[in-house]
C-alpha cells in the first residue's frame, strides 16, 4: 500500500497518487478525526462528517493544492464541516420551533391516523346535520368519510378499497373534516340562536 502518514508529508503529493494511499490515510486518521468531530456533534453525525470529508478529498484529489500537512488539512475540513452541520441544525430547529405553534390540536390529531379521535357523529344532537353535510361534500371526500365513519375502516383499508394512496385518503379526510366542521358550526350556531 504505502508508508505510514508522516505529519510533514504534503497532501498535494499524496492525493495525486493512487486511491490506496488515500485508504491508508483514512485508516490511520479516521479514529482521531472522529474523536475530534465528536467534540462538536453527536457520534452518528460525526461519522457521517468524517466520511463525507474523505469522499470530497477523494473526488477533488487531482485539483487540490494544499500547502499544509494532511492531518492539518483534514482537521480543518472536519472543523468546518462540523460548523456547517451545527449551523444547519440551528436553522432547522428554528424553523421547527416557529412552525409547531401554528399547528392546531385538531391538525396534530388528524395526522395521527390511528390515534383517538372524537367522531363528529358522536357529538350531541348533531348526527342529522352531520349526515346532511356529508351528502354535500364532493364525491371523493364523501366516499372517504363514509368508509371511515360508517364502516370504521382505517386509512390503509380505505386506500386499498378505493385504489388511491394513503396520503390521498388523509388529504381527503382532512378536507372533508374541515368542511364538515364549518358546516356543523353554522348549523349548531343557528340552533343556539333559536
Amino acid at each position: 500500500m504505502g508508508e505510514p502518514v508522516d505529519e510533514g508529508h504534503h497532501a498535494t503529493t499524496l492525493f495525486q497518487q493512487e486511491a490506496a494511499d488515500l485508504e491508508l490515510v483514512f485508516k490511520e486518521c479516521y479514529a482521531v478525526l472522529l474523536a475530534y468531530a465528536c467534540k462538536y456533534v453527536l457520534r452518528e453525525a460525526a461519522e457521517d462528517i468524517v466520511q463525507d470529508v474523505f469522499v470530497q478529498v477523494h473526488r477533488k484529489r487531482a485539483s487540490l493544492h494544499i500547502t499544509t500537512n494532511i492531518k492539518s488539512y483534514l482537521f480543518r475540513c472536519i472543523h468546518n464541516s462540523c460548523l456547517d452541520y451545527i449551523r444547519h441544525q440551528t436553522v432547522h430547529q428554528r424553523y421547527v420551533n416557529a412552525a409547531l405553534p401554528a399547528l392546531t390540536e385538531a391538525e396534530l390529531d388528524y395526522f395521527n391516523p390511528d390515534g383517538p379521535r372524537q367522531s363528529l357523529l358522536e357529538q350531541d344532537n348533531l348526527e342529522a346535520s352531520v349526515w346532511q353535510a356529508i351528502e354535500e361534500l364532493p364525491p371523493k371526500c364523501r366516499e372517504v368519510v363514509k368508509l371511515r365513519y360508517q364502516q370504521g375502516l382505517k386509512t390503509g383499508e380505505i386506500s386499498a378499497a378505493m385504489g388511491i394512496s394513503s396520503r390521498t385518503v388523509e388529504t381527503q379526510l382532512y378536507k372533508a373534516i374541515k368542511q364538515l366542521r364549518g358546516m356543523v358550526r353554522r348549523v349548531h350556531y343557528l340552533f343556539s340562536i333559536i
